[in-house]
């Protein structure tokens, strides 16, 4: 990844002890990289370290499960004494088509243990110590439109709409409406 042209301070998170979630790849990669630029001390959490990274800097764990949960905040301790900023972007979805009633229990559950419940956990592992030290950063990062458009995310929300006379062909830009019209 390439250093983006914006001014920053390197040493603006210098001291800080710093947790991102889903640190190996897409929004988190990207903001593991601006706070290792910036002078923090950074672990990543990933299920699989990625190839060429460097073992020490990554904390390998499935935080959607109460295991992965308890792994990442006994490791974030050990290796850090404590924790200063918990950026929690880990997330995503791999439900199936087909709106919510395609959507069986079990899927619902892996999604909220995913999106919601790998935050919460982290949240209160970590909640009490940067009470107590009267101090303490905790951010949500959640976006399962990485792939846009997410057309069936979508479909059962919005009223119709009338078709347009400017087709995609015309257009110089394809939008939701003209794709799938």
């Amino acid at each position: 990844m390439n250093a983006p042209s914006v001014p920053y301070d390197a040493n603006e998170f210098t001291g800080k002890r710093t947790l991102v979630t889903g640190g190996s790849k897409g929004i988190g990669e990207a903001v593991v990289n601006r706070l290792r630029r910036g002078g923090a001390t950074v672990l990543a959490t990933a299920r699989t370290i990625p190839a060429g990274g460097i073992p020490e800097q990554f904390i390998q764990a499935d935080g959607s499960t109460r295991a992965g949960a308890l792994h990442i905040i006994q490791t974030t301790i050990d290796r850090l004494g404590g924790l200063d900023i918990l950026i929690n972007s880990v997330g995503g979805s791999s439900a199936p088509g087909g709106g919510v009633l395609a959507l069986t229990d079990e899927i619902w559950q892996q999604e909220f243990e995913l999106n919601l419940f790998s935050a919460v956990r982290l949240d209160r592992g970590f909640l009490p110590a940067m009470l107590k030290q009267r101090s303490g950063v905790i951010i949500h990062v959640s976006s399962i439109q990485r792939t846009l458009p997410l057309f069936e995310a979508t479909l059962a929300t919005r009223p119709p709409k009338p078709r347009s006379p400017i087709t995609a062909k015309d257009s110089p830009r394809k939008s939701v409406r003209t794709a799938f019209a």
